[in-house]
C-alpha cells in the first residue's frame, strides 16, 4: 500500500488540475506525437493501411475494366503443356516471337511484355535470333527493364544515348547525363525498341498501393515505366497528362507513386492462355477460341505461382503480378487517378480536430461528447470511404480519427478521475475546525445535475469554491441510454466550509436553486453529511 500512496496522490493532484490546463494541454500533447507519428515513429500507418486496404476491397462503386484490355497468359497449364515439346520455363525465344507476330498481324493497339529480355539464352541462341528478328518487324511491342534502386546509379554507365526510348524527357545538354542503374534488355533490336520500366514499389509492409508511372532523375531528365510508353504511343496527350501528375513523396523524399485505382476484384481482366495462341500462331487446333486482338492493348505475363510474379494488394494477398500492370494500363488509358491529402494537410487536420473538441469541452463539458466517442471516428472514417468511392481525390482522415479516439478517451478517462476528487468528501475535511456545511441544490427538471449538469458545477468550485465538493449528483447516463429518473437527478448538495457555501451562492447559474443549508457539527462524519443532504433535500421539494 506504501509503495502505491505516491502515485495515488499523483492521480489525485491530476484530479485537481483545471479542466481548461487539461484539455489544453491534451492539445499540446497529441499534436507533439501526431507531427513525430507521421514524419518519424511511423506507429500507426500500419493501422491506416490494414483500414485503406479494408475500404479499397468493399467499395460500393469501382470503374469497370478497359475492354481494350487482354491478358495472354503463361499460367500453370501453359507451362505444363508446353512442357512436352519445350522443357521447363523459360522456352526458346521462338515460341515467344511465332506469339508475337501473330498477334501483331491481328493490328492490337499495343503489345505489353511483362517478360524481361535479360539474358542472352545459351542453349537456344537460334530462338534468341527469331525473337530479335521479330521485334524489328514489330511496330507495337512494348518491353519492360527492371529499374534497380536509384543508389546504385553512380556504378552503371548506362545514359541517355544507350536507351533512348527509355527516357520521355531528356536532360538539357548544358548538364552530365545521368547514369542509370537498370537491368536492360540483351537482344539489340528489344533495346532500340519502345521501353519502360515495370517495377513494383510497395509499402513497408510489403503491399502494392501505388504505382510509379515515371521517374525523375537528378540530372533533369524523366524515364518512363511500361504504362506511360503505351499511353505516350496511343496519345501524346495522355502522356502529358501522366507526367504532371502530383509527387507524394516518401519519408526518404523520394517519390511514392499515385495509388492504383483498383477495379472491383482482383481478377478483373480476360485471360488468354499462352499455350492456346502459340497453337493458333503455329496453324494447330487450341483447345478454346481465340478472340481477335484487332485495337487490343495485350499484356503478355505470367499468372503461374512457380514463376513468382504474385505480390500482395489490397485486393488480394496473392496477386499476379501482370493483373497490377494492367490496372495501372487501365488507369494510364483512362486517366483514372487518385490524389492524395497531403500529409501536412492530414497534420494540420488532426490538431485541428483536437483543438476543436477542447473548445467544445470548454464550452459543453465532456460529458456532451459521450456519443462523439463513437460517432466522430466513425463519421471521419466515412468521409474517408465516400472519398474513396466517388471523387478524385482520397480524403485520408484515418490520422484525424485516430487522434479523435484517443483525445476523447483521455479526455473522459481523467474526467472519471476528476468526478472523484470533487464527489468525494476525504477524511481530513471532516476533521478541520472550519464550520462545515451542507447545501442543498435543485435544478430544472430540463437540466438535471447529471453529466453534462455535473461538469458544470464542478466547474463553478473550481473557480469559486476550491475546499467545497458535491454529494450526490452522481447519477450518470451512458450515451445512448438516457436518465431514467430526471426527477432525482435535479437534487443534489454541496458540502464544505460554511463561508466559501455563501460566497458561491451568487454564482449559481438561474437553473439552479439553493437553501440555507444545515451547520454541521464538528467531529462529523460521512454518515453525518448524508443525513443532512436529505433534510436539505426536503426543504427544496
Amino acid at each position: 500500500m506504501n509503495a502505491l500512496s505516491p502515485l495515488l496522490t499523483r492521480l489525485k493532484a491530476l484530479a485537481a488540475l483545471p479542466i481548461h490546463t487539461v484539455t489544453w494541454g491534451l492539445v499540446v500533447i497529441f499534436s507533439v506525437w501526431i507531427v513525430l507519428d507521421m514524419t518519424y515513429l511511423k506507429i500507426s500507418s500500419g493501422l491506416s493501411q490494414t483500414t485503406y486496404d479494408a475500404m479499397v476491397r468493399n467499395r460500393l462503386i469501382a470503374a469497370a475494366p478497359d475492354p481494350r484490355l487482354v491478358i495472354v497468359d503463361i499460367d500453370e497449364a501453359s507451362l505444363a503443356r508446353m512442357s512436352r515439346e519445350f522443357g521447363r520455363w523459360p522456352w526458346p525465344r521462338d515460341t515467344l516471337a511465332s506469339v508475337q507476330d501473330f498477334i501483331e498481324k491481328e493490328g492490337p493497339a499495343a503489345i505489353v511484355w511483362d517478360i524481361a529480355f535479360a539474358d542472352a539464352d545459351r542453349l537456344s541462341p537460334g530462338g534468341d535470333a527469331a525473337f530479335n528478328e521479330s521485334a524489328k518487324r514489330s511496330l507495337h511491342s512494348h518491353y519492360s527493364v527492371v529499374r534497380l534502386p536509384h543508389a546504385n546509379d553512380h556504378l552503371s554507365q548506362l545514359t541517355h544515348t544507350h536507351l533512348p526510348s527509355l527516357w520521355i524527357k531528356p536532360a538539357s545538354k548544358e548538364i552530365k547525363p545521368a547514369t542509370l542503374a537498370l537491368i536492360a534488355p540483351v537482344l539489340p533490336n528489344v533495346a532500340a525498341s519502345k521501353l519502360g520500366y515495370n517495377n513494383g514499389y510497395p509499402d513497408s509492409d510489403g503491399v502494392l498501393r501505388r504505382y510509379r508511372y515515371s521517374e525523375d532523375l537528378h540530372d533533369g531528365s524523366t524515364i518512363q515505366s511500361s504504362p506511360l510508353s503505351v499511353a505516350k504511343s496511343l496519345s501524346p496527350r495522355l502522356a502529358e497528362v501522366i507526367t504532371q501528375l502530383p509527387k507524394v513523396l516518401d519519408k526518404h523524399g523520394a517519390d511514392s507513386g499515385t495509388l492504383v485505382v483498383w477495379r472491383k476484384h482482383a481478377d478483373a481482366y480476360p485471360k488468354i492462355s499462352f499455350a492456346d495462341v502459340f497453337a493458333k500462331a503455329e496453324g494447330a487446333q487450341p483447345l478454346s477460341q481465340i478472340p481477335s486482338f484487332a485495337g487490343k492493348v495485350v499484356v503478355i505475363g505470367s499468372t503461374a505461382p512457380s514463376l513468382h510474379d504474385i505480390h500482395p494488394t489490397p485486393l488480394a494477398a496473392f496477386q499476379p503480378g501482370v493483373e497490377s500492370l494492367a490496372t495501372a494500363l487501365d488507369n494510364a488509358l483512362n486517366e483514372r487517378f487518385i490524389a492524395e491529402v497531403p500529409r501536412l494537410v492530414q497534420v494540420l487536420m488532426a490538431i485541428g480536430l483536437c483543438a476543436a473538441l477542447a473548445f467544445w469541452v470548454r464550452r459543453f463539458g465532456i460529458a456532451s461528447l459521450d456519443g462523439a466517442l463513437v460517432i466522430l471516428p466513425g463519421a471521419l472514417l466515412g468521409v474517408s470511404y465516400f472519398s474513396l468511392n466517388v471523387l478524385p481525390v482520397f480524403i485520408d482522415l484515418q490520422l484525424a480519427a485516430g487522434a479523435a479516439l484517443l483525445f476523447l478517451a483521455a479526455l473522459r478517462a481523467w474526467n472519471n478521475f476528476r468526478r472523484n476528487y470533487w464527489c468525494d468528501v476525504p477524511e481530513s475535511m471532516t476533521q478541520t475546525a472550519m464550520p462545515m456545511a451542507v447545501m442543498g441544490l435543485r435544478s430544472s427538471s430540463d437540466q438535471p445535475i447529471a453529466d453534462t449538469g455535473l461538469d458544470h458545477l464542478m466547474d463553478l468550485l473550481e473557480r469559486h469554491a476550491s475546499h467545497c465538493r458535491v454529494v450526490g449528483g452522481d447519477v450518470t447516463s451512458t450515451w445512448p441510454s438516457k436518465l431514467r429518473w430526471t426527477e432525482l437527478a435535479c437534487f443534489a448538495a454541496l458540502y464544505g466550509p460554511e463561508s466559501q457555501l455563501n460566497q458561491l451562492k451568487p454564482t449559481l447559474p438561474s437553473h439552479l436553486r439553493a437553501n440555507e443549508g444545515v451547520v454541521l457539527p464538528s467531529g462529523h462524519t460521512k454518515t453525518d453529511i448524508a443525513d443532512a443532504a436529505v433534510r436539505v433535500y426536503s426543504s427544496l421539494t
